[in-house]
């Protein structure tokens, strides 16, 4: 538009301005023309600066909403780092003050258990004291034991010896006495000792104290055998059962065991020729029986004699005294 202005304007002054003028205006148009080509270059490089700069601005923009969020976010942080710094120092007075009272707490506690050592250290002293008493026990203990190890082994090696004298003397009536094994006669060793059990029907008619004629045989055959063991104690031990007895020379039951073995006895001393002295005589009537009195069968085991033959243990005894 402003072209056409321009080329009007020369147009009309063409026509009544002489030629100088004429190339003055034309000069003066072409300087107009190459100032406003000037000014467009200049308008599209504002236009354009114009374009940057609004980019620019408008990232300016975003950054500096960056930055106030950034801001605001770290303004926030920083009140919490505040909060928690007074936080942390209301924490650090109150833990000062608390290791303060756990100092004196410790330091007290330090004392009873400095108190409580020195005490350890007297008990300590006391109990090593015992330890080396005992200790001194121990070994005064010990030579005891050796003595009495030494005592044990010589009790051993008799109470062997005995064990084997005990066996053979079994071994011995055993075989002795043999023929009357199906006639009520045992032989058997109980408690370090010999039993010779004979029934009542071997040696007694019922009810009676007088050995008969099978009985005596048998006796006589055992003080045969026992004769050549001179240091063999003898006890004579009558049972009989629960049944009651009473004669006019018999009152009851321990009566009649006595009785019986007191007639053995006489038998064993005066026709088997062995030393009254070995001899005892006992009666245990119904109270030591080795069956319940409630049959026949049972009863009849009960009506018995026990010679009991205890080997001399004089030696052994007198380890034992000492």
């Amino acid at each position: 538009m402003k072209k056409i202005l321009w080329v009007a304007l020369i147009a009309s002054m063409a026509s009544c301005v002489p030629l100088r003028k004429h190339q003055d205006l034309q000069k003066a148009y072409d300087d107009a023309a190459e100032k406003n080509k000037n000014c467009n270059t200049q308008l599209e490089t504002a236009t354009t600066e114009n374009k940057v700069l609004k980019e620019e601005n408008y990232a300016q923009q975003k950054h500096i909403g960056r930055l106030v969020i950034d801001s605001t976010e770290n303004a926030t942080r920083l009140q919490r780092t505040r909060e928690d710094l007074e936080q942390l120092k209301n924490s650090y007075e109150t833990l000062q003050k608390n290791t303060e009272k756990e100092n004196q707490k410790l330091d007290r506690e330090l004392k009873d258990l400095e108190t409580k050592l020195n005490k350890k250290e007297v008990e300590l002293n006391k109990k090593e004291q015992d330890l080396a008493d005992k200790e001194k026990s121990i070994t005064e203990l010990q030579q005891n034991l050796k003595q009495k190890e030494t005592k044990v082994n010589e009790l051993q090696s008799i109470l062997n010896t005995k064990d084997s004298a005990v066996n053979a003397l079994k071994n011995s009536l055993t075989k002795a006495l043999l023929g009357y094994k199906d006639q009520g006669l045992t032989v058997t060793v109980k408690n370090g000792k010999v039993y010779v059990s004979m029934d009542e029907k071997l040696l007694f008619a019922s009810g009676s104290i007088v050995v008969d004629k099978k009985g005596k045989e048998a006796l006589l055959e055992f003080a045969k055998a026992i004769n050549s063991q001179p240091d063999v104690g003898i006890m004579i031990e009558g049972h009989t059962d629960n049944v009651p007895m009473k004669t006019a020379q018999i009152k009851d039951n321990w009566d009649l065991s006595v009785l019986r073995a007191t007639s053995i006895v006489r038998i064993l001393a005066e026709d088997g020729k062995i030393d009254p002295a070995r001899i005892i005589a006992s009666g245990r009537g119904e109270f030591s029986p080795i069956a319940e009195n409630k049959s026949a069968e049972a009863r009849a085991k009960n009506r018995r004699t026990e010679i009991i033959l205890t080997p001399k243990l004089d030696e052994l005894f007198q380890i034992l005294g000492n």
